[in-house]
C-alpha cells in the first residue's frame, strides 16, 4: 500500500503532466488496485472540456457492487467513506499535497458516489446504464468513461445553474464547430475518421 501512496505523490509532483492528467492517472492507480471494472463507473460533470478550462477535481458515479471494493483503499488509509447529501461517497482529498505544487490551488480531489445501474442525477437519463446504451460517453487515455460533449451540454441545461452558463456557451460553440467540420467532404481517396474528424487515407 505504501507503493500506491508513493505513486500518487510521484504523479502530483510530475512537472510534465497537467492537473487533469494527474487526476486521471491517480484514479487509474486506485481503481486498478481495487480491481474495478472500467465499464462500471463514469466521470460526470465537466471533464470533457478539460482542454478548454481547468479541471480541479473528479466527480464520479460507480455501480454499487464495484463501489464496495473501495473499502480496500479506506482500510489502508487512502480516502474516506461518508454520507454526503444523502448519498454514499468515497472521498480522496489530496489538496494539501497538491498545494506544494500550486500554492493557489483550492481543490484537488476525487469523489465517487455509489449508484445503481440506472440511477443518475438529476434523472435516470444521466445514469451509467442509460448513457452506455445511448452513446453518451467517451473514454480518456486511461480508459475512464466520462460524459461526452452532447451529454454534458444536456446535463448543464437541465441543471441550469448560474455557474454553468459559461460552459453551456462553450459547449454550444464546440459542437457547432464540430458539425461544420462534419459537413465538409474529404478529398478523393480519403475518409473522415469518426473519432478525430480528420480526413485520412482510405
Amino acid at each position: 500500500m505504501a507503493s500506491i501512496q508513493k505513486n500518487i505523490s510521484e504523479i502530483i509532483y510530475n512537472e510534465n503532466t497537467t492537473k487533469y492528467q494527474k487526476l486521471s492517472d491517480i484514479l487509474k492507480i486506485i481503481l486498478d488496485y481495487c480491481d474495478i471494472d472500467n465499464n462500471k463507473y463514469m466521470i460526470i460533470a465537466s471533464y470533457c472540456i478539460r482542454n478548454y478550462r481547468e479541471i480541479n477535481d473528479l466527480d464520479m458515479n460507480m455501480i454499487s457492487y464495484e463501489w464496495d471494493k473501495l473499502h480496500k483503499l479506506v482500510n489502508h488509509g487512502i480516502g474516506i467513506i461518508q454520507t454526503y447529501n444523502g448519498q454514499m461517497r468515497y472521498f480522496l482529498d489530496m489538496t494539501d499535497e497538491y498545494k506544494k505544487v500550486d500554492p493557489n490551488a483550492k481543490d484537488f480531489s476525487i469523489e465517487i458516489f455509489k449508484k445503481d445501474l440506472y440511477e443518475g442525477f438529476p434523472n435516470e437519463t444521466f445514469s451509467i446504464g442509460y448513457l452506455q446504451n445511448h452513446n453518451g460517453l467517451d473514454r480518456d487515455e486511461n480508459k475512464h468513461l466520462y460524459f461526452n460533449k452532447n451529454t454534458l451540454l444536456r446535463w448543464k441545461k437541465t441543471m441550469m445553474r448560474e455557474k454553468d452558463k459559461a460552459d453551456i456557451k462553450l459547449l454550444e460553440n464546440l459542437l457547432r464547430k464540430r458539425k461544420k467540420r462534419k459537413t465538409k467532404r474529404c478529398p478523393n481517396g480519403k475518409r473522415r475518421n469518426k473519432k478525430t474528424q480528420k480526413c485520412v487515407k482510405k
